[in-house]
């Protein structure tokens, strides 16, 4: 044996010793730990959920989830709110904000809200409790799916898939954003067809920001149900808080921490509905403004102004300026008319509207000066005038910090109209 043919040996040898001493590291690892004593996990004894819930357990072919049932009675009232305005109110005007979807009977309406083990969604994201609300017979039925275990979610979503077949339009805040796709979601993973696609959707959100963003300090839902049903939620739990109790509840089986979970959810359901009832009360005010904030109807005016419905956006919107805004809001409602009345070619009034404006200390004064320069330049053909009101729209801008683009446009305008100036002098001359 050569040298060459002993060093080959010689690491072989090694590499073989060192494999078999890493082996036997790990194999007397293996053995510290076997003669270990064993530690048992706690076992977690779980409260029957009905102790602390009325409701009880269910079962379908997906197995078993739980179920929680009130019925309120019409006649109970919630701050402002009656609950029997649900059943008898006028929602049609709601199909305002329905995109030519038509509003079916009270009866057909449900009211849906959940609580989740996040709030940021995605696939992660369960939904452990899914309350739904409806008119029923007496009163409003409050159901609340609830998931014991993430074992029981297929059945509590078979559950809510046959009870919501008998609705038509479907009620959320911030749904189409968050509940709704989630709970899609949550189907898809559990091969199951999702109940919400033949559903109208109408999710609160959007029109109440449309509606009371100029009035309330935010158009969360508690501020909403507080400012304008009159409902106040002494001791309710936040919503942020909610994900880990529900975690609470499964690493210790009690249920008690639970009661304050499915009160919030079911007030929420509540507020919804009454919230429903009050944008439809809103908007049922149009041309009339009975009982309703002078903000409100200037807010509802662009709402009908977008829809199309020129004639009552412009009632609407004079009789917010009737009811009285503060110096913040009057002159975009001022603004805002003027800009209906010639879209209605009312030139008239809106050049009224537009003189008022410039006198104005506001940010809308530049503006209606512009439109004022437009308008005498194009439409009534006075130049001088139109200069005048550029120059005045120049000044205020000098007044005020603002972009040079702005100036830049108003003085190529000036330049302009005097240019034709000069030339009607000269023609005026020869």
């Amino acid at each position: 044996m050569n040298l060459e043919e002993k060093l080959r040996e010689l690491k072989r040898s090694a590499s073989k010793t060192l494999r078999e001493d890493a082996l036997e590291r790990q194999l007397e690892y293996i053995r510290r730990l076997e003669r270990r004593p064993r530690r048992v996990a706690a076992q977690r004894t779980p409260e029957g959920v009905e102790r602390y819930i009325d409701g009880e357990v269910r079962s379908n072919d997906r197995g078993e989830y739980f179920l929680a049932s009130q019925l309120l009675p019409f006649g109970r009232p919630y701050g402002k709110f009656c609950i029997g305005d649900v059943a008898h109110a006028d929602l049609s005007p709601l199909e305002l904000f329905l995109q030519g979807a038509n509003i079916p009977p009270p009866s057909s309406v449900v009211y849906l809200d959940t609580e989740t083990t996040g709030l940021a969604g995605g696939t992660g994201t369960c939904a452990f409790l899914i309350g739904i609300g409806a008119a029923d017979g007496p009163g409003f039925r409050v159901r609340q799916f609830f998931l014991r275990d993430f074992t029981e979610e297929k059945a509590a979503l078979a559950a809510l898939a046959e009870a919501l077949e008998p609705y038509e339009l479907l009620v959320t805040f911030n749904g189409k954003a968050f509940d709704v796709p989630l709970l899609e979601t949550r189907y898809t993973l559990a091969r199951m067809r999702s109940p919400f696609s033949r559903l109208v959707h109408l999710d609160l959100l959007h029109p109440a920001r449309r509606l009371w963003k100029l009035r309330l300090e935010s158009c969360q839902l508690k501020t909403l149900e507080r400012e304008l049903l009159g409902i106040a939620r002494n001791g309710d739990v936040p919503g942020s808080e909610i994900p880990q109790i529900y975690f609470d509840y499964l690493r210790t089986g009690s249920a008690k921490c639970l009661q304050p979970v499915f009160f919030h959810n079911a007030l929420d359901i509540v507020t919804l509905a009454g919230l429903t009832v009050e944008v439809g009360r809103v908007v049922a005010a149009a041309g009339d403004g009975a009982q309703c904030d002078g903000r409100d109807l200037f807010s509802l005016s662009r709402v009908l102004a977008d829809a199309g419905a020129a004639e009552l956006a412009r009632a609407t919107c004079l009789e917010a300026l009737a009811r009285g805004l503060p110096d913040s809001v009057e002159p975009q409602a001022m603004w805002h008319l003027a800009a209906q009345h010639k879209r209605a070619r009312r030139y008239n009034e809106a050049v009224d509207l537009w003189m008022k404006i410039a006198c104005l200390d506001s940010r809308f004064a530049i503006v209606a000066c512009e439109e004022l320069a437009i308008y005498y330049e194009h439409r009534a053909r006075d130049t001088a005038k139109a200069l005048e009101f550029t120059e005045t729209a120049l000044r205020l801008l000098d007044q005020n910090t603002c972009s040079p683009s702005w100036m830049e446009r108003f003085e190529r305008r000036r330049q302009r109209l005097l240019r034709k100036s000069s030339q009607a002098a000269y023609l005026v001359e020869s």
